[in-house]
């Protein structure tokens, strides 16, 4: 029976033991520790050999003492081509392939082919293309101007080795800025989720002209189901399944409502909305009770989520137990486990360790309960999460392999519940990259951040800036305080269009962590900007409340 890995080097040491036992080359072993640890090919070769960067410093100066090397030597040439990095001569590289048994090519295979036609190789996994289209994931497009700082750097999307490519970005065609031009053609909310899109150029979106063209629209679209006679509940004040469905509609288009807006624009519909969910409860049916008691139910974990992101942690905890109670008064495990997922995060936040750990088995228990691969996916993230903030980190990674495991079986074009709008392969890897960053795995973090990066659309602009500065603190870890400086920059500036308590805590924990470098021309430059965007911020919300989150992620 083989033994169970405790650390990141001893999964790593023990998948290397196993390849080389199925008589795989040091290559091949390589590869696949690219593809898995989302390493460079030098690292990987490491890796692979179960060396640190000291180990491989000293059976180089073994084999080579009239030319000694350190550690750092092989930093700057593992980090290479990053600005941090140095270039490894080929006598260098020829030496590191007689060490690692590779060709020099091996050590090169994650630069680009310049001479190659790019053609990606894609998952077979499918995903809900645009308007709920199926296909297999598009050719690698480059980033808009809208995109991500790190992916202006880099303009050929990394290929995701579990997901495939990121999916197309949503069309917009004769989109205008008048909302009555629009309602015209729309009858729900999803037809409006399009319009989340920025606009060309994606940075002259104003916060304001934005909740006056959505607001409308999602109030209108909201109530566009109830405005026909055919669905009209008879007598008045009769609880029948078109009235139950219809206020489902109405807690749908909420969701998409924060999703654009943030809490501060939905909060108080979303209360009036619960008053009058409570009457619906009350008064219907045997037959609708259970179905009335789930859309209470997502309601009041939508009021939970908002109230979090708000900094409101009792007021969350309260909404929270309200929708547990409704998930296990409408037999809903998947509804329960969705909800012990949020509460193990809300106890995580306040650094109750032991009772997020509770929380999140507990997710993971009532999602085995459920048919749903989503719920089951969501919940071992979720136990992922809690164990890499409590340093347990080999639990951590082997949650996130469950989680992955699940995310495999799920089948895309599946119609799911409308609660796991956010979730997907971008939803996972920025967990990845929350994980790595916990556990101390800056280069692990950076990687997998970048990926997540790569599949958020651009238009939710609270999840690519909670991403930017968490991959701001993975850089400065390792030393790019350049490209550290310049993704806190870009998340700053996202923030002032979807500032969060929980943003605005990532942002300051990543420039804290760029404080040995504040005499350094670079992070100057980004505290003139930090403090630019500060007060655009301020401009933007009226001086006062800060602008609330863009999607209910991370």
């Amino acid at each position: 029976m083989s033994r169970k890995p405790r650390s990141l080097k001893q999964i790593q040491v023990q998948l290397s033991e196993q390849l080389r036992a199925s008589d795989h080359s040091w290559a091949d072993i390589g590869r696949e520790f690219q593809r898995r640890f989302h390493v460079n090919a030098r690292v990987a070769l490491r890796q692979a050999r179960g060396w640190t960067q000291p180990e491989a410093a000293e059976r180089w100066n073994r084999r080579w003492p009239e030319d000694p090397k350190t550690f750092k030597n092989f930093s700057y040439w593992e980090a290479w081509p990053s600005s941090t990095g140095y270039a490894p001569s080929l006598e260098v590289l020829d030496r590191m392939a007689q060490l690692y048994e590779c060709s020099v090519a091996d050590l090169l295979s994650d630069l680009d082919d310049y001479g190659a036609k790019k053609r990606p190789l894609f998952s077979q996994i499918r995903e809900p293309g645009p308007g709920g289209s199926m296909s297999l994931p598009p050719p690698r497009q480059a980033p808009q101007s809208y995109a991500l700082a790190a992916a202006v750097q880099n303009p050929d999307v990394r290929f995701d080795p579990y997901f495939g490519a990121p999916p197309p970005k949503p069309l917009r065609d004769d989109v205008g800025t008048n909302p009555g031009e629009l309602l015209s053609s729309m009858s729900s909310a999803a037809e409006i989720s399009s319009l989340i899109e920025p606009p060309d150029g994606g940075n002259s979106l104003s916060r304001r002209s934005a909740l006056l063209n959505l607001s409308s629209l999602f109030a209108v679209a909201a109530a566009a189901p109830l405005a026909g006679e055919a669905v009209l509940p008879t007598p008045a004040g009769r609880v029948d399944p078109a009235m139950v469905e219809n206020t489902g509609l109405i807690v749908g288009g909420l969701r998409q409502q924060n999703a654009a807006l943030g809490p501060s624009a939905t909060l108080q519909t979303g209360l009036a909305v619960r008053a009058m969910m409570e009457a619906v409860v009350k008064d219907a049916p045997p037959g609708l009770t259970g179905q009335a008691w789930v859309v209470y139910g997502d309601l009041a974990h939508l009021l939970g989520w908002m109230m979090f992101n708000m900094g409101q942690d009792e007021a969350a905890r309260f909404y929270y137990d309200d929708a547990r109670k409704a998930a296990y008064q409408a037999d809903d495990y998947e509804l329960a486990a969705n909800i012990l997922a949020a509460q193990a995060h809300l106890s995580m936040s306040a650094g109750d360790h032991q009772t997020a750990i509770d929380h999140a088995q507990a997710a993971e228990e009532a999602a085995k309960r459920s048919p749903s691969r989503r719920a089951k996916a969501y919940a071992a993230d979720m136990t992922a999460r809690v164990y890499a903030s409590a340093g347990q980190g080999a639990r951590s990674l082997a949650a996130l392999e469950r989680e992955r495991r699940q995310m495999q079986r799920i089948d895309w074009a599946e119609p799911a519940a409308e609660r796991w709008g956010f979730y997907g392969p971008a939803f996972y890897w920025a967990r990845e990259s929350e994980c790595h960053l916990l556990l101390g795995h800056p280069v692990e973090a950076a990687d997998a951040g970048a990926l997540a990066q790569q599949r958020f659309n651009p238009a939710y602009l609270h999840n690519n800036a909670m991403a930017l500065a968490r991959r701001a603190q993975a850089q400065v870890q390792f030393g790019d305080v350049p490209a550290a400086c310049k993704a806190l920059a870009e998340a700053a500036r996202m923030a002032t269009l979807a500032g969060s308590v929980r943003l605005t805590t990532e942002m300051t924990r990543a420039r804290k962590q760029l404080a040995p470098y504040n005499g350094e021309a670079v992070v100057q430059a980004l505290d003139v900007r930090l403090d630019h965007y500060a007060k655009q911020r301020g401009a933007v919300d009226n001086g006062g409340r800060p602008a609330n989150s863009m999607e209910e992620v991370l």
